[in-house]
């Protein structure tokens, strides 16, 4: 068997080190993002439906507190729907899509940190992977002689290298893609409440 010094290849590989720190930095990103859609993105269809009786009532200030008492982009622009819905369409229509676009980039705030990770980890993987190779042929030139001792740190590196940058790469595209995909789901979400709420509040 091999004797491969795995934490002295660590510390010896800059690339590893960078992989080590991007790997910290990707998991930090998916728990944030995780922990507020958790708790800003709230059950759509129970808000909807909590709060159409309001707005079907013209009951305003009723359905201004109950916006006010919950959380996350949904209740925020309907507030705003509510709160200018005498405006006129279209200045009530441009406020509303900004406030939208405003919202949309709050949820993908972080979002480009994992897709940059995502996308280049394999990059730095694969020149970890190079790097080792060169180091293996190296020791296996200084030492004169061949034998699996002399070039196992080496190709050890490579492999690992390797397999780190894959580590790091998958979680951060898996959950870029998930988490882009929830952001697209809830904008099309408030702009479907938004008219739903303008329609019952200019009819």
């Amino acid at each position: 068997m091999l004797d491969v010094k795995w934490m002295a290849i660590l510390i010896s590989s800059p690339t590893l080190l960078v992989l080590l720190f991007c790997s910290i930095i990707s998991l930090v990103f998916i728990l944030e993002r995780g922990i507020y859609y958790l708790i800003n993105l709230s059950n759509t269809d129970k808000f909807i439906r909590d709060l159409k009786p309001m707005m079907q009532n013209k009951d305003i200030i009723a359905a201004q507190d109950y916006c006010l008492k919950r959380r996350g982009p949904m209740a925020r622009v309907l507030y705003a729907t509510i709160e200018n819905h005498k405006e006129s369409l279209t200045s009530l229509t441009n406020l509303l899509s900004s406030l939208i676009k405003k919202e949309e980039v709050q949820l993908e705030r972080f979002l480009g940190v994992l897709g940059t990770l995502g996308n280049t980890a394999p990059f730095i993987g694969l020149l970890g992977t190079v790097i080792g190779i060169i180091k293996a042929f190296q020791a296996l030139s200084a030492s004169g002689s061949g034998g699996p001792n002399v070039v196992s740190a080496g190709i050890a590196e490579a492999l690992i290298a390797t397999a780190a940058g894959l580590v790091v790469a998958i979680p951060a595209v898996i959950f870029y893609n998930y988490y882009v995909s929830r952001v697209r789901q809830t904008v099309t979400e408030i702009e479907a409440a938004v008219e739903q709420a303008l329609f019952l509040l200019k009819k």
